[in-house]
């Protein structure tokens, strides 16, 4: 249940899309003198007021009134995307006199909005709050009753949070006893109020015990209240001191967001700028982490962190912490001090000054907290006084990681970091057990994805024929290498009207071929390929002197606007496509930094949006200090970043060495080990089939990701995954079920080291492989139920496979062996292999290969029931 007015279409598109159906709050008997519509009501339409929450008092009877509620407040919800209506204050008009008199003709009218709303909307969910004095006609029309304070309540008259007395509640039980004897089957939900969240669980169970449908929260139902089965806090508040338009270019985003992915966690970033959040933290947040760059405007924000977070859940303060008294708090109870030098530096946990970086700050000009027996020094200090201080820490409530003692810094902005910030992270935010949505794997395997910007479409290859640099690619790779691929074009380079006419008929024909191909997804990579997305929703322009590049390609007569580049180039290039094909993807150019209006567009075109993020580790450039995270949130809207940079930046910005794509491998390899944090992402222009060593180095890059075991998938099929990270819910059920609801639903999920999946109670999970510190457990099909063992399982199961799983069962048969069946949706031929111990046969009609016992590749890239059995 949302006010209509405080929720983004984005959202609202979320949550139908995701299973949940999203209700608009409407006030029937009244209207908030800070509504939105407020100033459309006519005096004559007031009966009175309600001075508990300062609003008017409509007078219903009114077939105007009732219009306005239907037309003004019903109908815009609707054709937002809600799913129905609560409707609430039915007794408003008992506040006044004209209410008190004419109650009936007050019910009569409220139970004639109800008939003109399920009229118009047959299919629209309807609640009603109370309501218990409308006639019968109404109470059928209507899927459910909620009623307020049966056991816990709230006085907003009083601001006090008191029990109900028992006579209220006999009261109330009176009135829904009608309910109750003739509309069995529709639900009561019970609203309960409580000042702390601690007893909220206790009154939750209490009213479900009742036979009620429970919801238990604070006076302003901004708390979320208790569930069965449980929400799992997943969600990490991340805070840090740029302006909120500049959100991914903080180190909070680009350095720190991809270990909170790793982690299972969904970083929430937020400007420390913009003032405190109002609403409560400890119901929906796993943690905070603040990361300060600039080191000021901290007072009012630590004071609300010291108020509403520390203690509460886990706080963890990284950067350079202000110096104001409520900051230095947050620190140590101690005043920090600055130590004397000469400093010598300890270190106290294994990986400081041996993760990346290696050479400590042999000075320290800022104030330090002291050491403390309390906590988990990682860095010590000793000054030249003796004292003693400690810059990385660990605690029960949280950890501390200030600068300069979280990089080795290098040349160019490059940074090395000084200890593991993944165990640093699992101490100070303590994210427990839960299985975390896993988006760099797939059936064990390492996913693999391939995309290709159309920049350079039209450019001539230096070979003989002079062929264009597209054919080059078609040819020497999409045709050598059975792979999906995700391949888009910009409209102004191959179409007549644009820049290269002359070119246009050979590269529209090339572009055709391609899409034909039968593993190509087709992609739109925009109109005239603007450089500065932002500019487009009001962003002011950089100076053209400074841009690399002017603001796009230089169309005669035009100015990038979004209509155009946006869905005008989708209905191009779509018709490019085959029939059968859907455009899915579309590609963002230049900057890659789109606002809210051109995300919302793409979203709105039902397509997956990719690229931008800043991902190019290498041993001499930054290593894992230069992965970003899987996407970032604009608003309510959703960019998914591309797992790796293309080569465009490993060449220089294309200017030599043209081999230097070659490069990537040892990217890919940095984002394997110590941590798997992002697939295997092979990400070029088709200006890579200009030049011979450049066509060599794609060829090298493809042989490297092929000569490990890997589970290609189309880069829409990744940001599906990447999606299903951010936009799932993750529910534990009293019996430890774990599953999974919202938009996609996880392939791989992840557990710590030393838990595995329990077969015998789990749900479509076909098997699980240790990698590193975790353990990737496989999911098929979209109901999985996952429950976690500390015992490896009995009986054979999926070791990896080279494509999803859409179905899994495993039975034992008595007797005999075990009977497995199983369907994939892979794109190349598709190899199973098995856990040890067991030596399995294929039982169906499936032809396969088998190498020995436990390994199969079959000729078929998707299977549908395919049954092993295993002994």
């Amino acid at each position: 249940m949302l006010q209509a007015d405080q929720v983004s279409d984005a959202r609202i598109d979320l949550l139908n899309r995701g299973g949940t159906r999203p209700l608009a709050y409407v006030a029937v008997d009244e209207i908030h003198r800070s509504h939105p519509l407020a100033s459309r009501v006519e005096s004559a339409w007031e009966i009175g007021r309600n001075t508990a929450w300062n609003s008017v008092v409509l007078d219903i009877r009114l077939p105007a009134v009732r219009s306005f509620l239907l037309e003004q407040r019903v109908a815009p919800a609707m054709a937002r995307g809600f799913s129905g209506v609560f409707l609430d204050t039915l007794d408003s008009h008992l506040l006044t006199t004209t209410g008190q008199q004419k109650a009936a003709d007050f019910a009569t009218a409220q139970a004639e909005l109800i008939k003109d709303i399920r009229d118009r909307y047959p299919d629209a969910l309807i609640i009603i709050n109370r309501g218990f004095h409308l006639p019968e006609q109404a109470h059928e029309r209507v899927d459910a009753l909620a009623f307020e304070s049966w056991f816990e309540g709230y006085e907003p008259a009083a601001n006090k949070y008191r029990p109900v007395p028992t006579e209220h509640r006999e009261w109330l039980q009176l009135q829904l006893a009608h309910w109750r004897a003739t509309h069995p089957d529709k639900p009561l939900i019970a609203i309960d109020y409580t000042a702390a969240a601690e007893p909220a669980v206790g009154v939750a169970n209490r009213l479900r015990e009742a036979g009620f449908i429970p919801v238990v929260s604070n006076s302003n139902l901004d708390r979320l209240g208790p569930t069965q089965p449980e929400v799992v806090r997943r969600q990490v508040l991340v805070l840090h001191d740029l302006p909120r338009e500049q959100a991914d270019q903080s180190q909070a985003h680009s350095r720190l967001g991809i270990f909170l992915e790793y982690l299972g966690l969904i970083p929430v970033y937020r400007s420390a700028l913009e003032p405190a959040l109002q609403e409560p933290v400890s119901d929906r947040y796993q943690g905070v982490v603040v990361w300060w760059e600039a080191g000021v405007s901290g007072n009012r924000l630590c004071q609300w962190l010291g108020r509403e977070v520390k203690g509460r859940v886990p706080l963890v303060l990284m950067g350079l912490v202000p110096g104001s008294p409520a900051c230095q708090r947050l620190v140590s109870d101690q005043r920090l001090r600055i130590p004397q030098a000469p400093v010598e530096v300890q270190t106290n946990q294994a990986s400081v000054g041996t993760f990346e970086g290696s050479r400590m700050p042999n000075r320290v000009p800022l104030a330090m907290p002291s050491l403390s027996s309390a906590l988990n020094p990682w860095v010590t200090l000793v000054d030249s006084k003796g004292a003693g201080y400690s810059p990385v820490f660990t605690g029960p409530q949280g950890g501390v990681a200030l600068g300069p003692f979280l990089f080795e810094p290098g040349p160019d902005n490059t940074a090395y970091w000084l200890f593991d910030p993944v165990s640093f992270l699992v101490e100070a935010l303590q994210p427990g057990l839960h299985p975390g949505v896993d988006t760099t794997t797939e059936s064990g395997r390492r996913v693999m994805t391939a995309h290709i910007d159309g920049d350079g479409f039209v450019s001539r290859a230096r070979r003989p024929g002079a062929p264009q640099a597209a054919e080059v690619v078609l040819e020497d790779i999409l045709k050598e290498y059975r792979l999906p691929h995700t391949v888009s074009v910009i409209e102004a380079e191959i179409s007549p009207g644009g820049l290269f006419p002359a070119e246009s008929k050979e590269a529209m024909a090339t572009a055709r071929k391609i899409f034909r191909q039968p593993l190509v997804e087709v992609a739109s990579h925009t109109f005239s390929h603007p450089f500065f997305w932002r500019i487009m929703e009001g962003e002011a322009a950089p100076d053209e002197e400074d841009t690399d590049y002017g603001f796009s390609m230089d169309v005669p007569g035009y100015l990038p606007e979004l209509e155009r580049e946006i869905p005008g180039s989708v209905d191009f290039i779509q018709a490019l496509a085959p029939e059968q094909k859907d455009l899915k993807v579309f590609l963002w150019s230049g900057d890659a930094r789109p606002g809210r209006q051109a995300l919302k567009m793409t979203r709105e075109l039902g397509l997956f949006n990719v690229n931008g993020g800043n991902t190019q580790p290498l041993s001499y450039s930054s290593m894992l200090a230069a992965v970003w995270p899987d996407g970032r949130l604009v608003e309510d809207e959703f960019q998914v970043h591309a797992p790796v940079l293309n080569e465009n930046v490993y060449t220089n910005l294309w200017t030599g060495p043209f081999y230097g794509y070659r490069n990537v491998r040892e990217s890919f390899d940095l984002l394997n080990k110590p941590y798997r944090l992002k697939p295997s992402g092979i990400y070029y222009h088709f200006y890579s089939g200009v030049y011979p060593e450049s066509v060599k180095a794609l060829h090298e890059v493809y042989q490297h990701v092929l000569s490990e075991p890997n589970t290609p998938l189309y880069l829409s099929e990744y940001a599906a995954r990447v999606q299903s990270r951010y936009y799932s819910t993750l529910t534990l059920s009293a019996d430890r079920v774990y599953r999974w609801r919202g938009v996609h639903h996880p392939g791989t999920v992840t557990v710590p080291e030393g838990y595995f999946p329990d077969l015998e109670r789990s749900q479509g999970v076909a098997g699980f492989i240790r990698d590193g510190s975790k353990t990737y457990i496989h999911l098929a099909g979209s109901s999985a139920a996952l429950v976690l063992a500390k015992d490896p399982p009995e009986g054979p199961f999926l070791e990896s496979a080279n494509g999803p799983l859409t179905a899994w069962s495993r039975q034992r048969q008595e007797g005999g062996p075990w009977r497995i069946e199983l369907s994939t949706a892979g794109h190349v031929p598709l190899e199973l292999q098995f856990a040890p111990g067991f030596a399995c046969r294929v039982a169906s009609g499936h032809q396969a290969k088998q190498a020995d016992r436990r390994w199969f590749r079959f000729s078929a890239s998707q299977v549908s029931g395919l049954v092993m059995e295993c002994r």
